[in-house]
């Protein structure tokens, strides 16, 4: 309870900050009341709701995952690998079983389960609490203004706060695809950190703040304006209330657009992250220069190598991720 206390009261105090709303004893007890009974729910179990739907899904969408990362650097190592690398989606899932078993599929998942532990939940956790603050007094629904700003200021804080979680997973996930070999989470981060020094963890952090925080802040926002599309067709309020096929369909929309159009910014993140992995020679000096020659030597396509996969990925994925929040924010009395 005094952990409750002292978050709520500091995003109240924001909120009246960023509105100008200041308590007033002689508003009607009818407006009171209805306040009352939109209190916000303890930052805590926002979190806790966040943290376990993040958990839930990567591990459900964990193998597509993995293949996706792999097309996305496939581009950066097949070169000094002399291999031609995936032909397809199914290829990619016979060479991996054949060659490494089927329990990779999710090598690299349990850093990727600590890593969405904190993401998810920042990401809800604060995008619910975000939402709270910008929203004016008496106001239903917020405006498409008001849901990117609140979603893309949770994305910027998650982002900056988890990233070499992101860099140890996106290492791990690769294992001896890029020949280089890490016994686990703790080996690779000591070892990124001795060959490469801190700044190692931090690659490609760049185009993680200008497409990541921007894709949460796109994905929250498409998540409410496709839900009130839908729900109007059935003649009935936008709440979060409705049934698990209508929270399935609108997450996975919602993911599938918010990531294609960020998308060139993920796969230049992905090969910044292993770019001069265990001291080898970088193939990229610097994000420009990661997009400058993918572009030149791959064509604007190998920006989007990958992406096929990732819209498989993300119609359940982005689904599932929507509803597990909402359920898992149920089970703790949100």
């Amino acid at each position: 309870m005094i952990h409750r206390s002292v978050f709520d009261s500091y995003f109240f105090r924001l909120k009246e900050r960023l509105t100008g709303q200041q308590s007033n004893n002689s508003k009607n007890s009818s407006s009171s009341s209805e306040r009352n009974k939109k209190t916000p729910p303890s930052m805590f179990k926002l979190l806790g709701a966040g943290a376990a739907a993040g958990a839930t899904t990567k591990t459900c969408v964990a193998p597509l995952e993995r293949i996706k990362i792999l097309f996305q650097i496939q581009g950066m190592m097949a070169p000094k690998k002399n291999t031609k690398g995936y032909r397809n989606i199914g290829h990619a899932f016979k060479q991996i079983y054949q060659n490494e078993g089927v329990l990779s599929f999710w090598k690299g998942n349990g850093t990727n389960v600590l890593r969405v532990i904190p993401v998810y939940a920042l990401k809800f956790g604060f995008n619910d609490k975000f939402k709270a603050m910008v929203r004016k007094p008496n106001q239903e629904k917020l405006n498409i203004s008001q849901l990117i700003v609140s979603g893309t200021m949770a994305g910027l804080f998650q982002a900056c706060i988890t990233y070499p979680l992101e860099t140890v997973r996106t290492r791990l996930t690769l294992g001896r695809t890029m020949g280089a070999q890490y016994d686990g989470i703790v080996h690779c981060f000591t070892t990124t950190i001795r060959v490469e020094g801190v700044r190692g963890l931090y690659k490609g952090l760049g185009p993680t703040i200008l497409s990541g925080a921007p894709y949460v802040g796109l994905q929250m926002t498409f998540f409410e304006v496709f839900g009130r599309v839908i729900v109007s067709t059935m003649g009935k309020p936008w709440t979060e209330d409705h049934n698990i096929l209508t929270k399935l369909s609108t997450g996975s929309l919602a993911g599938i657009t918010a990531q294609t159009i960020t998308y060139p910014g993920d796969t230049i993140r992905r090969r910044m992250q292993t770019n001069g992995m265990k001291g080898e020679a970088k193939v990229y000096s610097s994000s420009m220069d990661c997009l400058r020659k993918i572009v030149s030597k791959e064509g604007v396509g190998g920006l989007f190598k990958g992406l096929r996969v990732n819209v498989i990925r993300a119609i359940p994925g982005a689904g599932i991720q929507f509803l597990a929040y909402d359920t898992y924010k149920k089970l703790l009395g949100c």
